[in-house]
């Protein structure tokens, strides 16, 4: 058994490992950095924070029954697709706060866009542990899992970071900067993901 706490970088995986580790890494700077600086805009822009905290809460409710849902879509239809389609979520919400922030009409009502970014990062967490342990060979698994894991929450000391030295960008370039793993992550997980339901793991194990 390998205990090293490197990200497997065996070739046969290494495309796998990098499309999960930039979306591991998206995820934190989402969850961490824009929802978390998102209420702080709200409040700049006028709204009292009781309005601020009432359309969190409204939009935060919207993704109570996400879990079930993405576990169901993981289950029954597509553990790939299920994935693609959350991180697609969280780049729908991310560009609907860069237009938001363009002042574009369309994308102006803040609960569409909290609500896209709840979902999507909900939905992705909620899936991408459990797709990490089901892509590699058991003499690896829980390296990946804890590789991934880790790097999900490096997302946060990177904004806390930004925070601590007063760096924190406006929320339009901070959904842009965030949009762009983000994507990258789509388009990697879409070339070098795996099926994985239905999969008999047992497979890995003679690839790996």
């Amino acid at each position: 058994m390998d205990h090293s706490h490197l990200p497997p970088t065996d070739t046969r995986f290494l495309g796998t490992t990098i499309a999960l580790t930039i979306t591991a890494l998206a995820w934190g700077l989402l969850n961490y950095g824009v929802l978390l600086w998102l209420p702080g805009e709200l409040i700049a822009e006028g709204r009292g924070m009781g309005v601020a905290a009432a359309i969190i809460a409204r939009s935060t409710l919207v993704s109570v029954p996400v879990v079930a849902v993405a576990a169901v879509l993981y289950a029954r239809w597509s553990t790939k697709g299920a994935l693609l389609v959350m991180i697609g979520i969280c780049a729908a919400g991310l560009l609907a706060l860069v237009l938001r922030q363009g002042g574009v009409q369309a994308a102006s009502d803040p609960l569409i866009t909290l609500s896209l970014l709840i979902v999507g990062s909900t939905g992705v967490i909620s899936i991408l542990l459990p797709y990490t342990a089901e892509s590699y060979p058991l003499r690896i698994r829980g390296r990946a899992t804890g590789w991934i894991a880790g790097v999900s929450k490096s997302g946060g000391l990177v904004c806390q970071g930004l925070g601590s030295l007063a760096l924190v960008p406006v929320i339009g370039t901070a959904a842009l900067a965030t949009a762009v793993p983000v994507l990258l992550g789509l388009a990697l997980l879409a070339l070098y993901g795996h099926e994985t339901r239905g999969r008999d793991l047992r497979v890995l194990e003679i690839a790996g």
